[in-house]
């Protein structure tokens, strides 16, 4: 025993550093998202923890591990300059802060040389990162919560067009609604009355909606009671909208020749995530919810999809699946 002690201590001295580094860079910003996985097998390994599943939309952090089995592929998107990289079948790499490093013997990790990349920063959605607070679902404790929510539901802003255009469910018994404007910073700003359920920002209005602004929205009738509950919305530039016109364009082409992926799907989920465009995003969740009905990170952004557009109900709704699958959200 007087002989291994020596070993033992000059083990842990060798190990225990690597390993609070690698606990260290795990702690960084993810730079990474998996945007399709293809195959029965995929899984991830945290520095400090065992191997489980990969999923689509799994975010990756340094440090991190990622394996397949044969058949399968991951396809991976760097936040830094938008570029993929594909882990192919029967391969485990590292994940760095601009690359996949492979650390199998064989197999193969290969750039995608995709010419359609945008070659840019992209945004990491940090949606999937926030914390869920219990104010977060108080309004979903009252009676009726989920069912008045349908309503909020049918509430949109295209926010593509300038000036924005915004439309809601009709409320039975209601002649005229109240739409009301605010700043990002909750300060009322004016009230629209409007007799239709389709209302344009007029030209000619008590104030200016800016380009690249960011404001809230609600709409009331004349007894106060709320057809759309306030959430936030984007006035997209001019060279925006172009940018979100040509997405959806291409993504609309591609579902109507079935060659649409599931990275297609993630790429219009960071574009409308980069914009705020809430409407679109929950919209194009709740369709990846279809296509993989057993994700719990796609679960885990709906949550938050949920909450952005005031649908407390429904966010614990998607929640309580999020837990279902296995997913650990839990609520401070």
């Amino acid at each position: 025993m007087r002989v291994m002690l020596p070993f033992v201590a000059l083990l842990c001295l060798l190990v225990w550093p690597a390993l609070a580094q690698s606990t260290e860079l795990a702690e960084n910003n993810p730079v990474a998202i998996v945007t399709q996985i293809d195959g029965n097998t995929a899984e991830i390994k945290r520095p400090d923890g065992e191997w489980r599943p990969l999923y689509w939309m799994d975010l990756l952090r340094p440090q991190d591990q990622i394996r397949t089995g044969n058949p399968g592929k991951i396809v991976v998107n760097f936040f830094f300059d938008d570029h993929l990289e594909i882990v192919d079948p029967d391969s485990a790499a590292d994940v760095a802060f601009k690359n996949l490093v492979k650390v199998s013997e064989g197999g193969s990790v290969r750039r995608d040389p995709a010419r359609d990349r945008s070659r840019a920063t992209i945004d990491i959605p940090y949606m999937f990162m926030r914390k869920l607070k219990g104010a977060d679902f108080v309004l979903a404790e009252e009676p009726g919560a989920y069912e008045k929510e349908k309503l909020f539901l049918l509430a949109s802003v295209t926010n593509w067009a300038y000036p924005p255009v915004f439309q809601w469910g009709q409320l039975a018994g209601t002649p005229q609604y109240r739409v009301q404007m605010f700043n990002e910073w909750d300060e009322f700003l004016h009230e629209f009355p409007s007799k239709e359920t389709r209302w344009k920002f007029p030209y000619r209005a008590p104030f200016t909606m800016a380009k690249a602004g960011l404001y809230q929205w609600q709409v009331l009738t004349p007894q106060d009671e709320i057809v759309v509950r306030k959430y936030k919305f984007y006035v997209l530039t001019a060279l925006q909208a172009r940018e979100v016109e040509a997405a959806k364009k291409k993504f609309a082409n591609l579902k109507a020749a079935k060659k649409v992926t599931r990275s297609n799907y993630t790429d219009l989920f960071l574009l409308y995530n980069r914009l705020s465009m809430v409407d679109d995003r929950l919209r194009l969740l709740q369709e990846m919810s279809s296509i993989d009905p057993e994700n719990p990170r796609i679960y885990r952004g709906l949550v938050r999809a949920y909450l952005d557009k005031g649908c407390p109900a429904h966010a614990n709704e998607a929640l309580q699946r999020e837990i279902q699958l296995g997913g650990v959200d839990e609520i401070e």
